[in-house]
């Protein structure tokens, strides 16, 4: 289950986020979400840490947390998709297909 969405700028610049919870994790997950750009910039930016990752656009698992799962995407104009998912048994493979199976959510519009 996704619990937050977000979209950043090619600067980390906030586009969109939304949280999908009715508790109050509103504000935990802003900062988890913040917290996975720097993940995102880290494997961009040394690519002999990162290896493969420099050219994908889906870098995968940014990092788990006791509670979520967090998940990123790269564009080519490097905006950066962010997911926050609950479910700890989410694989890689089944985010990948969010993105292939809704192409329209990365158009522009």
């Amino acid at each position: 289950m996704i619990v937050c969405v977000a979209i950043f700028g090619r600067q980390n610049n906030p586009l969109y986020i939304q949280s999908f919870t009715e508790a109050d994790d509103g504000l935990k997950l802003h900062h988890i979400v913040h917290c996975s750009l720097d993940v995102v910039d880290e494997r961009v930016n040394n690519p002999k840490k990162s290896g493969p990752m420099l050219n994908e656009t889906f870098p995968g698992l940014l990092y788990p947390t006791e509670i979520y799962k967090v998940y990123g995407y790269l564009t080519n104009t490097k905006v950066k998709f962010i997911l926050v998912t609950l479910d700890l048994d989410v694989r890689d493979a089944d985010v990948r297909n969010v993105k292939r199976s809704h192409p329209e959510l990365l158009q522009k519009e």
